[in-house]
């Protein structure tokens, strides 16, 4: 039972050959190698303890090396081999793993340290410049990509204003007696709150259905921005739009968290809480392509899919899908 680092794997990024085709049959696979000052780093956090803590269903830290791989498989888009051309080997790498070995069973501290350690390999990314992308495991990640976000930028002496946009069926705002994948967005607060700062957060895809009235009530008095699921489907684009711009304006930096239970179940069913309404996988990709083309995100997470109920490697396709959408809108957002 301990918290351990795993490098780059070649093996995990296995995909398709193309002998027979002309040079633009390029996939992900081909083209990820170990980080170093690529512009992208995706490093896993491969870590259950803090669903199981949540009284969810465990299984998500199989998922870093999944998503990886499903990733691998994808083909690179036109629009990307057009921009750049001979560098597309220098655009993304692999900076590992952290593993919570927890052998199922909750276990005093051991996410603590998972979450330190994970949160000191992202301030080191952010540190460089570079954009950070986590691959969990549980939404307990999300404490983790925040503290490394706030060490990293604080060691380079910026005094900025971060904030946080989550897309997730779930405040994710418990009060518990350690911490869990319920609490991150309570602990990032009150460790703000602790140096006379506020936390900026607007949660996206809110279920009623999912929070109790307590998690409201606490959301309320830290002036969380929310949209509900419902808002989602009933309001136009453009009024949903207009308050993600809106919220963005005045910040500095900000930190994007896919809690992949904010999808429909039919679209993610492999998660620990499967959303009864959830969003269009259509909305969300909208949602992150407006975050993104911002200019303004740091650092990057993908959170909750859990293998053990997947079906057909649906939710492993969906989380690739989303992945790759992020890798492209940064670098064709880029400079």
């Amino acid at each position: 039972m301990s918290v351990k680092y795993t490098a780059f794997e070649q093996a995990v990024y296995t995909g398709r050959q193309e002998p027979y085709e002309n040079t633009l049959a390029q996939y992900w696979y081909q083209h990820i190698h170990a980080f170093e000052q690529q512009p992208i780093a995706l490093l896993g956090f491969a870590c259950d303890q803090g669903v199981n803590r949540n009284q969810g269903r465990i299984g998500a830290k199989y998922a870093p090396r999944i998503i990886k791989s499903a990733l691998a498989k994808l083909p690179i888009s036109w629009a990307l081999q057009q921009r750049y051309a001979e560098q597309l080997s220098a655009l993304v790498g692999d900076a590992g793993e952290i593993h919570c070995q927890d052998e199922d069973r909750i276990i005093p501290e051991l996410l603590e340290q998972a979450q330190h350690q994970y949160a000191d390999s992202i301030a080191a990314i952010v540190m460089q410049n570079r954009l950070a992308i986590g691959i969990g495991g549980g939404h307990e990640i999300a404490w983790g990509s925040f503290l490394g976000l706030h060490q990293g930028l604080s060691a380079q002496h910026f005094a900025l204003n971060i904030g946080v946009i989550n897309l997730d069926a779930h405040l994710d705002l418990r009060q518990d007696q350690y911490a869990t994948s319920g609490t991150p967005f309570r602990q990032i607060a009150e460790y703000l709150a602790a140096s006379s700062q506020i936390l900026p957060y607007f949660c996206i895809g809110v279920s009623e259905f999912a929070n109790t009235a307590a998690l409201f009530e606490r959301a309320k008095a830290l002036k969380v921005k929310m949209l509900s699921d419902n808002d989602c489907y009933r309001l136009t684009w453009q009024a949903i739009e207009s308050q993600i711009l809106a919220f963005i304006a005045p910040l500095d930096r900000l930190y994007l968290t896919i809690d992949l239970d904010c999808l429909n179940a039919g679209t993610m069913p492999a998660v620990s809480a499967v959303a009864a309404k959830g969003l269009p996988l259509d909305f969300a990709e909208r949602c992150i392509s407006t975050i993104i083309q911002s200019g303004k995100v740091s650092v990057i997470d993908i959170a909750e899919y859990n293998p053990h109920y997947d079906i057909d490697g649906r939710g492993a396709k969906v989380a690739a899908r989303l992945l790759a959408l992020i890798l492209e809108q940064q670098l064709l957002n880029g400079e």
